[in-house]
């Protein structure tokens, strides 16, 4: 479809509400949001009681509304959605977003009502997101079709296509609470119309989006999904999560969104073929979508690891080997500065391993100048009960590792994912002293996974 049609979902000059309404609910909770962004005064809003909300009139029916609307948001009941898409539909209006559930995932029933949708949509040469979704978020201009909490409408780099509405706003819930950023969001839902391939287009092509993460039930066109995700993998990141693994999984897909999930191991060999990287759940999702809008493409395979516990170091190490990445051998001019400061017990190797020795800013100014490693893992765990005295010295975590983003400079260029464990207060710490200079996960696995992906990436870019 047409990249400018697109745009009507995601920067409408006007819109409609159908279904507004005066009671608690989506009808009365879409235009205050719309009110608080600056948004309700492009907005029609409409219902046959008529009256005022918000301060703002409420049109009657559908044909007393202005001509141009861009796009229409539809909450009425699944009942009354078909008299509405054929009175949108004489008005002219192209791109609308069907909100409400009670179709093709109902059973077979629903499944002919929705058929009935599409026809009617396409007589009327309208694009539809939906039905069963949540619609479009825009950070960029502050736009969506739901009402999202204030902190997850600061502007990022991730765009997210979720097959499930509930999903795509849970994650716009949570996500700024583990420091990742959205762009936009594209809900899809029954997939009546619209779907993944053409928001993959879309997406890949917008400027504000760095990193692409799709929710997966299962695809409607598969060779033009295929394609699509090609195409964007030669651009951008794409990390997909898709569900229905196990038949059990599959029958809750079908009751959901009414998608057929299909044979697994199709979409990874697809996925793989494609050059997109799958994350086994959504945790590893979250993580990998972090990192990659943080870190640069890895050019090489080989890691260097700086790390306070031989433990986490012998499993990061494991980690990579698991993920086809190497060991970096430092140069002598690492080795040397690192003998220089350290005790003599410290094993100047990789992974390094400092202990409590006290020269973690040294080590890591040391292994950030080495040119030998592609990649690199911090790995700054302490003890609380030593944690607990140097904060009633009043040192904090910048003091004891060093200034991690101007040191960070000396990378040249090159990604680093640190992995953080220990007390809430010392990760807090360490999360901050990162900023957005260095990516943080939660285990060594991640670590190694999230630089796997950015060397995976390199050889597609």
């Amino acid at each position: 479809m047409g990249h400018g049609l697109l745009e009507k979902f995601f920067q409408p000059r006007s819109l409609a509400l159908i279904g507004a309404t005066r009671s608690p609910g989506f009808g009365y909770g879409i235009p205050l949001f719309w009110k608080k962004n600056g948004w309700l005064e492009k907005a029609c809003l409409v219902n046959p009681k008529g009256g005022q909300l918000h301060g703002q009139e409420v049109y009657r029916s559908i044909s007393a509304l202005p001509d141009g609307i861009d796009l229409a948001v539809v909450i009425v009941p699944a009942a009354g959605v078909r008299r509405v898409l054929i009175e949108l539909g004489r008005k002219g209006i192209q791109a609308v977003i069907i909100e409400s559930a009670g179709f093709a995932e109902t059973g077979a029933e629903g499944k002919q009502t929705q058929e009935e949708l599409k026809e009617i949509a396409r007589d009327y040469g309208i694009r539809l997101l939906g039905p069963n979704c949540v619609g479009v978020v825009n950070t960029d201009n502050q736009f969506a079709t739901i009402e999202i909490m204030d902190h997850s409408m600061e502007p990022g780099p991730v765009s997210i296509i979720a097959q499930s509405g509930v999903f795509g706003n849970i994650l716009l819930d949570h996500l700024p609470e583990v420091g990742l950023k959205i762009s936009k969001v594209a809900t899809l839902g029954n997939k009546m119309d619209l779907d993944e391939a053409d928001f993959l287009e879309y997406f890949v092509e917008d400027p504000q989006t760095r990193v692409i993460v799709i929710y997966e039930e299962g695809v409607k066109d598969g060779r033009r999904f295929l394609e699509a995700l090609r195409q964007a993998c030669r651009k951008k990141p794409v990390v997909i999560l898709k569900s229905g693994r196990t038949p059990f999984g599959q029958q809750a897909t079908l009751s959901h969104t009414a998608s057929l999930s299909g044979e697994d191991r199709i979409y990874d060999a697809a996925f793989l073929q494609a050059g997109a990287l799958r994350a086994s759940n959504l945790s590893e999702m979250i993580e990998l979508a972090r990192v990659l809008s943080l870190q640069p493409p890895m050019k090489g395979k080989k890691v260097g690891i700086l790390t306070t516990s031989g433990s986490l170091g012998a499993m990061t190490a494991d980690a990579l080997y698991h993920d086809g990445l190497e060991l970096a051998a430092w140069n002598q001019t690492t080795i040397q500065k690192i003998c220089e400061a350290a005790p003599d017990w410290v094993n100047v190797r990789n992974p390094l391993d400092i202990g409590p020795s006290g020269i973690f800013p040294t080590a890591l100014q040391a292994v950030f100048s080495d040119l030998n490693p592609d990649g690199f893992i911090l790995i700054p765990v302490i003890p609380y009960a030593a944690i607990e005295v140097w904060l009633r010295l009043g040192l904090n975590a910048k003091a004891l590792l060093g200034n991690w983003p101007d040191l960070s400079e000396k990378t040249r260029g090159r990604p680093v994912v640190a992995v953080l464990l220990g007390c809430q207060e010392w990760m807090k710490q360490v999360r901050e002293l990162c900023g957005e200079a260095i990516a943080t996960v939660n285990t060594p696995e991640a670590a190694a996974k999230a630089l796997s992906s950015l060397y995976r990436i390199n050889q597609l870019l």
